[in-house]
């Protein structure tokens, strides 16, 4: 027993590292888009009279622009070159502002191939759940092992002449992370408790993924081209994601008629607690008949996916994760074209800032697993099944909603203390973002639609999230424009508080109708006592 302790602790532990540093690493879109504009990537949009004038006045740079020879045409891709030709390297060039100031053409070019790389990773994650629901652990991560490998190696040997790697390389890490996070989502149901903090802190390590991207620029500020930190990540990730395949191996899903016969003997003991856990893998509802002289049982028929796709609490789930997908990936796509305009000559300062902060988010976890689990305890002793099953939600997912409100309050001041505050708010944001949808999904379905309905959630706010290009060209053509954009995403905002609404309604429903169906519910009957309802939410209760 100990042994095997200690292999689920190690489990946990691989798992947490594989998802903080492979699972979202898009998030460190702001490092490595910095990268890209120091490399010159779409400089020939820009005007040479811009580049020029962003470098007038630098001392360093003046006895060099005496020198260099008369551009032809007036074209800014030969005024690039030509001072390259000057042996005039991008790291040497560390403290002045020739790359650092990004013209609002490059900008849009860079943020175009982010908004197009987004769509088609919550697509293509779609195709996990029902991969994993057939073959197994094996086979998808196997898989998602070589597409993550591939698009590191992507992103790692793009350059300007070949600049739409970019897309492939973005999508392959993002399809490839939406697979290992679903299957870490599993190991929850190990488990007897904490399971709800594991899966915050599992959300919290994704959100700290913008380290990869971190590290890499850290590398290039120190001279190192980009293509070595990719290579050696690369290498780590095979090694990080064999050990996790290893693991999920040894603890692979027992076989249904052995988890009836381990229920079997829980009930027998009448071991409440920890039945209530392993039926959280059953998934079906485990139905026995209780004789005086013989007992036998029966699986009763799961509640079908169509089913969970249908009613009202997933239809508005997935219109709050398009919200909510857009806020984020919209804030990630466009803080570096922000600073570029708030703080022109304190970008890689901020970018470095925002990429610390973000990587507490392993940290700031623990306040919406901490919240879950103290929602879950407060609404256990309900009698109402789905009151237990969708009231512990409401307030996390309120405080999402109104965490999105206040950080684009925020956006409206550009101080630099501001920006500290806005980057502590985002990240708290992301925790509770990823943390809460995850919670919502795992306590309010069978374990086996999880796999579909999560992945579904995130390809619905990717496909939506792909408006965010039209809002960040809404808000370059004007200061009044910029307004308008952040009251229009505080009003998005507002309208994702329907969802703990539709909650709480449903709930309260279910309490008048005294509705105590569950998706996934053993029953006990007993000749002499009436018919007794176990639900993973709460111990052995008698039905009316």
């Amino acid at each position: 027993m100990a042994t095997c302790n200690c292999l689920l602790l190690l489990f946990i532990f691989v798992a947490i590292l594989e998802s903080l540093l492979f699972a979202v690493i898009y998030a460190g879109w702001s490092s490595y888009v910095y990268i890209l504009i120091d490399y010159g990537f779409y400089i020939e949009l820009c005007e040479t009279n811009k580049l020029s004038s962003n470098i007038v006045g630098n001392n360093s740079v003046s006895l060099m622009l005496n020198n260099l020879q008369t551009v032809p045409n007036n074209n800014a891709d030969s005024f690039y070159t030509a001072i390259s030709d000057q042996n005039l390297s991008t790291y040497s060039l560390e403290n002045t502002t020739l790359n650092r100031h990004s013209c609002k053409e490059q900008q849009e070019q860079l943020h175009l191939l982010y908004s197009i790389s987004m769509v088609p990773i919550f697509i293509l994650g779609l195709c996990w759940g029902p991969l994993i629901y057939k073959f197994g652990v094996t086979g998808p991560k196997i898989l998602s092992i070589i597409i993550t490998c591939c698009g590191c190696l992507f992103l790692g040997f793009v350059n300007r002449d070949m600049p739409l790697l970019i897309v492939p390389g973005m999508v392959c890490v993002g399809v490839g992370g939406i697979c290992l996070l679903t299957i870490n989502l599993k190991i929850s149901s190990l488990l007897t408790i904490g399971s709800g903090l594991y899966i915050a802190i599992l959300s919290g390590a994704c959100d700290s993924s913008v380290i990869t991207f971190r590290i890499i620029k850290v590398f290039h500020d120190y001279g190192v081209p980009y293509k070595y930190p990719f290579i050696g990540f690369v290498i780590l990730h095979i090694i990080v994601a064999g050990s996790s395949l290893l693991l999920h191996r040894k603890f692979d899903i027992k076989p249904k008629d052995e988890q009836i016969s381990e229920i079997t003997d829980e009930i027998n003991s009448n071991n409440t607690e920890t039945l209530l856990e392993k039926e959280k893998v059953l998934d079906c509802s485990f139905e026995r008949s209780y004789n005086k002289n013989q007992e036998n049982y029966t699986v009763n028929k799961c509640p079908s996916l169509k089913d969970s796709l249908c009613c009202l609490p997933t239809i508005s789930f997935l219109f709050i994760m398009s919200v909510f997908m857009l806020n984020f990936l919209y804030y990630i796509g466009t803080i570096n074209s922000r600073l570029q305009n708030a703080v022109p000559d304190q970008v890689s300062y901020f970018t470095n800032v925002l990429s610390y902060i973000m990587f507490s988010g392993i940290v700031t976890a623990f306040l919406p697993g901490s919240m879950a689990e103290w929602q879950r305890k407060l609404f256990k002793d309900r009698k109402v099944m789905k009151q237990r099953a969708l009231l512990p939600n409401i307030l996390p997912l309120t405080i999402v909603s109104v965490l999105g409100i206040v950080l684009h309050i925020l956006s409206f001041f550009t101080s630099e203390t501001t920006l500290y505050i806005e980057f502590v708010v985002f990240t708290v944001f992301r925790s509770f973002l990823f943390s809460s949808a995850m919670l919502f999904v795992v306590s309010a379905y069978p374990l086996n639609h999880t796999n579909v309905i999560f992945p579904l959630g995130l390809c619905t706010g990717g496909i939506f999230s792909l408006s965010q290009y039209a809002i960040f060209l809404w808000y370059n053509q004007s200061t009044n424009a910029q307004f308008q954009v952040k009251i229009f995403m505080i009003l998005l905002l507002v309208t994702s508080l329907v969802h703990p609404l539709i909650l709480f309604i449903t709930a309260k429903g279910a309490c008048k109708k005294k509705d105590t169906e569950r998706q996934s519910i053993c029953y006990i009957q007993r000749e002499d006592h009436g018919p007794v309802t176990i639900s993973k939410y709460s111990k052995v209760e008698k039905s009316q």
